[in-house]
């Protein structure tokens, strides 16, 4: 069954009647931050599968001249408990950062922001939505990937995947983790933290773009699009319009 990307947040507010918020919303994924960008955890995993993509290299160009020796490494067997116990607190924790996030997004409007991402169970829409492609809540590897696929859609104005590619993709992950002594050393909460800051970044950003697609706003779905493409070059020397994705997962 194929995905599409992520319905506008508005659609869900709206749902549950917040229409004022509802025209706001969509401007979280307009300001190109990942929240939780800085946490040092999420920028270490995000680098462990862009060497993946980048097949081990230094460099976006040294990595496509050895990106099937990186792939091939990254299918090596590998045990890692990629999945977490949930703890009620830290998803309080981190919805509370995700509204502050939103609020200073937008201030004129950030009481009704911070309002409707507090009443509103993003995360549970954000599984719903994955699930087709048979990704669930407490695994960070369902959640990293689901964020890398989404975003190379952005970037390269794909709006279809099927489950095979991002089965594949959740693989590379999974094999990715399992080579990164940190992500063994992190107990349930701190895997949790990360997972979460993944999926509100997936709703926070494919929410703008599917808002901007469906509005016709070109000029801004470009934008998106390029912001996607800036965040993977600074933050992993990834070019996501340089990766095909491929029913092996993601390959140039």
């Amino acid at each position: 069954m194929k995905r599409c990307l992520v319905p506008a947040l508005s659609a869900i507010v709206l749902a549950v009647g917040l229409p004022a918020a509802a025209q706001d919303f969509p401007s979280i994924g307009s300001q190109y931050i990942d929240f939780g960008s800085s946490m040092m955890a999420v920028g270490q995993m995000n680098n462990v599968l862009g060497n993946t993509a980048r097949g081990g290299g230094t460099s976006t160009r040294r990595g496509s001249a050895s990106a099937a020796a990186g792939l091939s490494a990254s299918r090596q067997a590998v045990s890692v408990n990629t999945r977490y116990r949930a703890s009620p607190a830290v998803t309080t924790r981190v919805k509370g950062q995700f509204a502050d996030f939103v609020a200073k997004t937008d201030p004129a409007n950030g009481p009704r922001l911070r309002q409707a991402v507090q009443q509103n169970d993003l995360l549970g829409a954000w599984e719903k939505h994955v699930s087709v492609d048979g990704l669930r809540r407490g695994d960070v590897a369902d959640a990293m990937a689901a964020y890398w696929v989404q975003n190379w859609q952005i970037a390269n104005n794909v709006p279809f995947t099927d489950r095979t590619q991002v089965q594949a993709v959740r693989g590379q992950v999974y094999r990715a983790l399992g080579s990164n002594p940190q992500f063994a050393r992190l107990d349930d909460n701190a895997k949790q933290e990360m997972a979460e800051v993944f999926m509100y970044n997936f709703v926070a950003q494919g929410s703008a773009f599917s808002d901007a697609t469906a509005k016709g706003d070109k000029s801004l779905s470009r934008r998106l699009s390029d912001a996607a493409v800036a965040r993977f070059r600074s933050e992993m020397n990834i070019d996501l319009r340089q990766l095909k994705l491929t029913p092996a997962g993601f390959a140039r």
